[in-house]
C-alpha cells in the first residue's frame, strides 16, 4: 500500500486507526468503532485484520505487545501523521459543507454567449422545434429550400449530431 493510496482514508480506515490513538487489539478496536460510531460503522473481522496486517507492513501502525494470542497495537508517528491529515481534510469537508447548506443568496446566471462558441448559443426549445419542424416538413414534402437535401437519413444526420442538439447547444467548449 503506498502512501499516495491513503490520500483518502475509507470509513474502515480512518476508525482502524482513530482506535489505535491508544493502545488496542483486534477484538477490541471492532468494539471500540462500533461503540464510537453508535452502530453506524461495523468492520468485520477480514476487513479489520486485513488492514492491521497492511497497517504493520507500511508500518502505520506497530505491535507493541501480544497477550492471550491477541497482538496489541498502536499508531506508528506515520500513522498519527497520516490521521491527522485526513481528520483535517474532512473538516475541511465538513466546513465547506457547512457553507452551502447556510447560503441563502441566488446562483449566478450562465455567461452569456460571446460568438466564440463558450456558453449557451441556442435555447434547446427552439433546437427542438426546429428539429420537429424539419421533420416534419421532410415527411409532407415540403422543400426544405433551394440546395438542401431534404431526405430523412441527411436531416436525421444533421439534427442528431452533438447529441441531437445540434452545434453549441448547452455544450460549453
Amino acid at each position: 500500500m503506498a502512501r499516495e493510496q491513503l490520500k483518502t482514508l475509507t470509513e474502515p480506515m480512518y476508525y482502524i486507526l482513530l482506535s489505535l490513538i491508544k493502545e488496542n487489539h483486534g477484538y477490541g478496536i471492532m468494539q471500540m468503532i462500533s461503540e464510537l460510531t453508535e452502530g453506524r460503522v461495523s468492520v468485520g473481522a477480514g476487513t479489520m485484520y486485513n488492514l492491521l496486517g497492511r497497517f504493520e507492513k507500511e508500518e502505520i501502525i506497530v505491535p507493541v505487545a501480544e497477550e492471550n494470542r491477541r497482538k496489541i497495537y498502536r499508531l506508528s508517528d506515520k500513522g498519527r501523521q497520516i490521521l491527522q491529515e485526513e481528520f483535517q481534510r474532512l473538516n475541511k469537508m465538513v466546513s465547506d459543507g457547512q457553507k452551502f447548506m447556510e447560503y441563502d443568496g441566488e446562483r449566478p446566471e450562465p455567461p452569456e454567449d460571446d460568438s466564440r462558441g463558450s456558453g449557451i448559443s441556442i435555447p434547446i426549445e427552439e433546437r427542438i422545434r426546429e428539429y420537429q419542424q424539419s421533420m416534419q416538413d421532410s415527411q409532407n414534402g415540403h422543400s426544405a429550400g433551394e440546395g438542401q437535401n431534404t431526405s430523412n437519413e441527411e436531416t436525421d444526420k444533421k439534427h442528431l449530431s452533438n447529441g441531437g442538439l445540434g452545434k453549441g447547444v448547452l455544450i460549453p467548449t
